[in-house]
């Protein structure tokens, strides 16, 4: 793909995004948790999330009604068998509005993951791949560096013991030489400074600090609020990917190595 091609797919992408009615969901979606259990690799709704919205040939994205009505309507026998299993005798109404909620809530994570991944055709030089497959093995993102390949996991400011699993099971799967924490934050930057005044310990006032610099000076917000990239936070992520492969770096850097070396690009 041309570099001319990438930005005028990222484009797209983002006026898609801003289509979504983000306020709308939080209230209607984010609340509902009925449907938590692990769902079987039939149900999973990652390959169709890659389908749709991953380097569409039609570069049309479909709004979350349209894609959610056609998942649900193309997995009915194995919903059957899980609605038998965890759901019998509950209103199919009930199930269908679990199920719109939990694969939202994945949608947006995905679609922010997407939004690195097009800022990285569209500005960077490395080769990027990004697929289904690659993300339930954990990978987001695998980007190659000469003979070596690199796992990007793009993290939003929580992080999570499993979370930690994944990067390792990253690893040993595809003998990747690095994998490489992105991390994001849809915290606000005004309350990310109420949260460094606020804060008495050094760590954690620190702490605040960082996601601040990332929040003002990496990310952005379309006019519906979703969180996207700066194009420097990929080209500044492909530079520390350069100079760690140099010097003969292994294993993961962390979110938190990430925002410091980030701080000091800055300064």
């Amino acid at each position: 793909m041309s570099k001319l091609d990438a930005m005028s797919l990222l484009k797209q992408f983002e006026a898609f995004l801003e289509t979504i009615p983000l306020e709308q969901y939080r209230k209607e979606l984010v609340p509902v948790k009925t449907v938590e259990q692990d769902l079987p690799k039939d149900l999973n709704p990652l390959p169709a999330i890659y389908a749709n919205y991953w380097l569409p040939q039609t570069a049309e994205f479909p709004n979350y009604e349209d894609f959610f009505r056609t998942w649900w309507t193309e997995h009915l026998k194995p919903l059957d068998a899980f609605i038998r299993k965890y759901f019998w005798g509950c209103s199919y109404e009930f199930v269908y509005l679990g199920f719109k909620a939990r694969i939202y809530r994945t949608l947006i994570s995905v679609l922010t993951q997407f939004h690195f991944a097009y800022s990285w055709l569209a500005y960077c030089q490395m080769p990027l791949e990004a697929s289904a497959e690659l993300d339930m093995q954990g990978i987001d993102a695998l980007v190659k560096v000469g003979e070596a390949r690199v796992a990007l996991q793009v993290k939003k400011e929580t992080y999570r013991t499993e979370a930690r699993e994944r990067g390792r099971f990253a690893r040993r799967k595809l003998q990747t030489q690095l994998i490489l924490e992105v991390p994001y934050t849809v915290t606000r930057p005004e309350e990310w400074k109420q949260r460094e005044i606020r804060a008495r310990a050094s760590e954690t006032k620190e702490q605040a600090r960082l996601f601040l610099l990332l929040a003002e000076k990496f990310q952005c917000c379309l006019i519906n609020g979703f969180v996207v990239f700066q194009a420097d936070y990929p080209r500044l992520i492909e530079q520390l990917i350069k100079e760690a492969i140099v010097q003969g770096h292994q294993g993961i850097v962390r979110w938190r190595e990430v925002l410091d070396w980030l701080k000091h690009q800055t300064t």
